[in-house]
């Protein structure tokens, strides 16, 4: 299982949504908040409809996620607002 040492959860902070508005996007609040506890690990298409939705460069996520030198910050990138209101 992949660490993600809660950086969606920060990015999801940052960005003023809750879990329960990105469960709501992506599946469930539940597994949103296994995935940010690491009780487990987002399917490929759920960690990219994550990052498409948080608008985070997965390459970003996964720099971070690794230990890369490239550091997140989460708030170099704003919260991509026309997906979250069309669905």
């Amino acid at each position: 299982m992949i660490k993600n040492d809660n950086i969606i959860k920060k990015i999801r902070k940052s960005r003023g949504v809750s879990q329960k508005e990105l469960g709501h996007l992506i599946g469930s609040q539940s597994m949103i908040s296994r995935i940010e506890n690491n009780q487990s690990s987002p399917t490929d298409y759920n960690l990219q409809e994550i990052c498409q939705i948080l608008n985070i460069p997965i390459r970003e996520y996964f720099d971070a996620t690794f230990g890369k030198k490239k550091q997140f910050s989460p708030n170099k990138i704003c919260f991509r607002t026309c997906i979250y209101q069309t669905r």
